[in-house]
């Protein structure tokens, strides 16, 4: 008798059990994409950042305390659709990222405080624009004299002392003429 009780609950556990997935946690660093051992760095990661609204750059995350940055990228498709792809990286240890010049330096050479990196933000709209110059700026900026021009350096180097101790020499000086 108390099998045909038995085998009903059994039944409604078997075919409920392929609806119900346990998933494990899922740290910030994983969902961040950022090293597995990025805790080591920084133990109190959190994950708000967002790139929504936000065009393509590199922008310091103010709620790692700028240990972490993001790179986004807005992508429009022909069809009309768009999509924002998030990059998380973290910065060794010891450093931030200043978004001033988007790389990792030491908090000592911070020019801006972390909290003030969003008023930065807006210097990722000169990444990949090129400075006009104009005949004047180049005139009035002298070279420096230990500054050497192109035209000094030699199209192809010289040869280097560990082919000359080899007795290299000679394979080197033809393939040097063939280049030039």
């Amino acid at each position: 008798m108390q099998a045909i009780k038995f085998f009903p609950l059994l039944f409604c556990v078997v075919c409920a059990a392929p609806s119900v997935r346990i998933y494990p946690e899922q740290s910030p660093p994983q969902l961040m994409t950022l090293p597995s051992n990025a805790t080591i760095i920084r133990t109190d990661i959190t994950d708000s950042f967002s790139c929504e609204g936000r065009e393509y750059g590199y922008y310091a995350d103010v709620d790692n305390d700028c240990q972490i940055f993001h790179v986004c990228l807005p992508v429009n498709y022909g069809d009309g659709r768009s999509q924002m792809f998030r990059w998380s990286f973290i910065c060794p240890e010891e450093t931030v990222f200043s978004q001033e010049i988007f790389t990792c330096i030491s908090r000592d050479d911070m020019v801006i405080d972390c909290m003030e990196s969003p008023k930065f933000y807006i210097l990722n709209r000169n990444i990949g624009v090129e400075k006009e110059h104009t005949r004047e700026e180049d005139s009035s900026s002298p070279m420096p004299q230990n500054h050497s021009s192109i035209d000094d350096v030699p199209a192809v180097p010289e040869v280097p002392q560990s082919l000359e101790k080899k007795n290299l020499r000679k394979a080197y000086e033809n393939k040097r003429k063939v280049i030039e």
